[in-house]
């Protein structure tokens, strides 16, 4: 007996009214068949990974731990990411997939919370059959293919919510992806249930429990500049705000050159969130360098810290903000460490 038949069955009997008779050999049979396809459902999701609360626990408490242990400088993302991440996951039917996009220079912590998103809502992490991960440099690397990027793009993202509703999509170097390429998300993005023009038919897909995230350097000069100028005009970087940043990170992504220049993602209101991470101050580096000694089982001394220090450059002319963020510094550190090593 297939599961398709042990479903249909199982159907029959529950929809049966009280005046519906089933004689104790059909009876059995349902007991035994809807026994079976529990056992078999049981044996497979012990071997292979399944679209439940075991494999896709959420553990938003432990992402959030992380974050405020290990992201530093960031009390707009830590903050929106995790909140937004709540939201959604806690409600029953949630109108739409959670968007949201990553803004900053490089080395302040896009990557970091993505792949930290990942290893908390999946057990398999980023071998889990849920989770997809697209380069803008890899994945597209040729303009001139974009229809055919489209059409697998739009295939993957199908069959995985087809097959789990709970997918995750995350989207590194948009500002590499030929522009008007994202368009083809639009539909996965919108509120209520897709309808998709897929193989020659219209089908309906359920899109709203997945999560695309976007990461983007687009945006970022807007960032440096008006955290620059706030801070010239008295602000504490800890007393600014989301609604600081948000509507010149849109704009800036829409005009800028990329996957989202002039994209149908952004005119039409699809992204929830556009999440600013701030220029990393020297403060955060030393952080950084901390975090990373201590990920080795070494505390840093002063000279070890000043040494990797030294690697990193300070955008002119005020020499505020790193240039890089805390990106190489894992590399630094490991020099230092084997450099030392040899004394």
């Amino acid at each position: 007996m297939n599961t398709h038949t042990i479903i249909g069955i199982i159907c029959i009997f529950f929809t049966c009214n009280v005046n519906c008779f089933i004689d104790p050999i059909t009876g059995g049979a349902i007991a035994a068949g809807f026994g079976l396809f529990l056992g078999f459902n049981k044996i497979k999701c012990s071997f292979s990974e399944c679209c439940d609360k075991e494999y896709i626990p959420y553990d938003i408490g432990r992402l959030d731990n992380e974050l405020e242990r290990k992201l530093f400088g960031q009390h707009i993302a830590h903050d929106v990411v995790t909140s937004a991440l709540r939201a959604h996951i806690r409600s029953e039917y949630p109108p739409k997939a959670l968007t949201m996009s990553f803004h900053g220079t490089p080395g302040t912590g896009k990557n970091f919370v993505a792949q930290h998103i990942v290893k908390y809502f999946y057990k398999e992490g980023t071998k889990s059959k849920f989770y997809h991960f697209f380069s803008g440099r890899l994945s597209f690397p040729l303009e001139k293919n974009i229809f055919m990027y489209e059409e697998d793009l739009k295939e993957t993202i199908i069959g995985s919510l087809q097959r789990c509703p709970q997918s995750l999509f995350v989207f590194d170097e948009v500002d590499m992806i030929p522009p008007g390429l994202l368009n083809v998300l639009v539909p996965f993005l919108e509120y209520g249930e897709a309808q998709i023009w897929y193989r020659g038919s219209r089908i309906n897909i359920d899109t709203n429990r997945a999560i695309f995230i976007f990461l983007s350097n687009t945006g970022s000069q807007e960032i440096v500049e008006t955290l620059h100028n706030l801070w010239q005009n008295g602000r504490k970087r800890e007393d600014t705000k989301l609604s600081d940043f948000e509507e010149l990170i849109s704009r800036g992504a829409f005009n800028e050159k990329g996957g989202f220049h002039r994209s149908d993602t952004i005119s039409t209101s699809l992204i929830d969130h556009y999440v600013p991470f701030l220029p990393l101050e020297a403060e955060h580096v030393v952080k950084c360098i901390k975090a990373a000694f201590n990920s080795r089982g070494r505390e840093p001394t002063n000279q070890q810290t000043e040494d990797v220090m030294s690697h990193v450059t300070f955008s002119e002319p005020v020499g505020i903000f790193a240039k890089a963020g805390c990106k190489r510094i894992e590399q630094k550190v490991a020099r230092a460490m084997y450099t030392r090593s040899q004394k």
